[in-house]
């Protein structure tokens, strides 16, 4: 029996703090294009951290259609694997070390994570995005 295929609007956040956080961020992109369709990225801007002291993050917001057969908490579990793969371990967190962070901030017409939606490091590049025909 064939899986049924959604289709679902997602706008992701991302940012870095440690390393080449422009390079970093820019990979971070081409790794989603190659898993969403449509995707549309803002410009990659620096922000002040947050929560803590230290290095200021590069961040970038993407909106893409997840089209796959699989959920989108797989998704979730993949894009946490590459940031795994990219250096985000305990060691990185205790030191407050971010290689890459990648949140599924909204999915279809729902927020799933109100506090980063909230926040200035993503409102920066989903008001870049919001007014592009989607």
């Amino acid at each position: 029996m064939e899986q049924e295929v959604q289709s679902l609007k997602v706008v992701i956040g991302l940012g870095a703090n440690c390393g080449d956080r422009r390079k970093v961020v820019a990979e971070a992109i081409e790794w989603l294009r190659d898993r969403l369709s449509a995707v549309k990225a803002s410009g990659i801007y620096e922000t002040s951290p947050y929560g803590h002291t230290g290095t200021p993050y590069m961040n970038a917001v993407v909106i893409g259609v997840y089209t796959r057969s699989d959920s989108l908490g797989d998704f979730e579990c993949e894009c946490k694997r590459y940031e795994i793969e990219c250096g985000r371990d305990e060691l990185a967190r205790s030191q407050n070390l971010v290689p890459i962070d990648i949140d599924i901030v909204i999915a279809g017409d729902k927020i799933l994570r109100q506090a980063d939606f909230n926040r200035s490091f993503f409102q920066i590049g989903y008001k870049q995005l919001r007014g592009e025909d989607f």
